[in-house]
């Protein structure tokens, strides 16, 4: 049976569900990374797979599972307590999703996915909310989750039984242990059989605030057949329909391509560290808003320079002066975030350096 990319394809919807329900904390965009595909490591027939296996089986996110449904179990913890809820699901990868909350603070809850878009409704508000894919966005999203797994390391722990299933248990690093800029780790609990993960745990670290998230499915079914239209979703005649759509990311290779696509010079530091050069450029449309992103990079780390015409207040740190402006300077992990208002655009500058060396980038734009 041919594998399949089973957590990843999802990867967009995992978004959703973790934003509208759990709160999240954003990704830096990763699309930059040279984009890699991990092939599923082989094991010989009757043999008990090695170590390196596993652990390769748990970087290339590949399982034999074609569909699942069964019931998915999602706690969330903080230094403020633990919240629990319970859903019904129906999973077809690469893009089939639908979510039924039984039990919890989302209790009656429906989440629907499918290739096109994404439906969130509250039975109790009878209130509905229709997300329209931009298919840049889905594909940067998709391809971010790749790239990110490739860079990622594996070390194989223990075999444990979850939901009545076997697995073995599989500790996953992103690289110097953050995510963007957050520092990040993760477990997952393999199905013995098809490679599955029963069970995934997330701890995230975002300045003092930490979370844990754990995902474990339960009362599996592999490979039914699940009708179509169990992934399409109409709402009530009287319910309360908002549309709302996705933010639509397009990337390029250079920064005169992505100026010719928004109305408004987009500004190039003359100075960068040393070995780093430009790798591409994204820009981001949301309603009236709209980013340019350029990323550089050398052979080991990133370097991301923003400018958006969002307005509001800069994020709460250290006030650090950029070339006269106000502004605010933080850290996540190994990387710095620098960040000023001027009096049409909000910028930032974030990587693994100093912020003396983030601010003779950040002052180099406005020479």
């Amino acid at each position: 049976m041919a594998l399949k990319r089973f957590p990843v394809v999802l990867g967009v919807v995992v978004v959703l569900l973790v934003a509208s329900l759990a709160g999240c904390v954003g990704l830096e965009d990763s699309s930059t990374a040279q984009e890699t595909t991990t092939a599923a490591p082989q094991t010989t027939a009757g043999e008990s797979p090695s170590a390196d296996v596993i652990e390769q089986h748990a970087l290339s996110n590949n399982t034999s599972v074609e569909s699942v449904t069964g019931t998915v179990t999602i706690t969330t913890g903080t230094g403020n307590g633990t919240q629990t809820m319970e859903a019904n699901v129906w999973q077809v990868p690469p893009n089939d999703v639908r979510y039924e909350y039984v039990s919890g603070p989302s209790e009656g809850t429906l989440l629907v996915s499918n290739e096109s878009t994404f439906w969130m409704y509250n039975e109790t508000t009878n209130t509905a909310r229709r997300f329209q894919y931009d298919t840049g966005l889905a594909e940067n999203l998709t391809r971010a989750f790749q790239n990110l797994s490739s860079e990622f390391t594996a070390e194989y722990q223990r075999e444990e039984t979850v939901s009545g299933r076997e697995t073995y248990v599989v500790s996953v690093q992103p690289p110097n242990g953050t995510l963007g800029s957050v520092a990040s780790n993760q477990t997952v609990w393999l199905d013995q059989e098809n490679w599955f993960p029963v069970r995934t745990q997330v701890t995230t670290t975002v300045g003092n605030q930490t979370s844990t998230s754990t995902i474990t499915y339960s009362n599996l079914t592999y490979n039914a057949t699940i009708p179509a239209d169990r992934f399409t979703f109409e709402p009530p005649t009287n319910a309360t329909v908002e549309n709302v759509t996705l933010p639509e990311t397009r990337t390029f290779e250079s920064v005169d391509a992505a100026a010719a696509s928004v109305n408004f010079s987009v500004r190039e530091p003359t100075t960068l560290p040393d070995g780093f050069a430009l790798q591409n450029v994204t820009t981001t449309q949301s309603g009236a808003t709209t980013a340019v992103s350029l990323t550089y990079a050398n052979e080991s780390s990133t370097l991301r320079v923003s400018q958006s015409t969002a307005t509001g207040s800069a994020t709460q740190g250290e006030n650090v002066s950029v070339a006269g402006y106000d502004g605010s300077y933080v850290e996540f992990g190994e990387r710095g975030i620098l960040q000023w208002r001027t009096d049409r655009f909000t910028y930032s500058v974030s990587g693994p350096f100093s912020r003396s060396t983030l601010v003779a980038v950040a002052e180099s734009l406005h020479e």
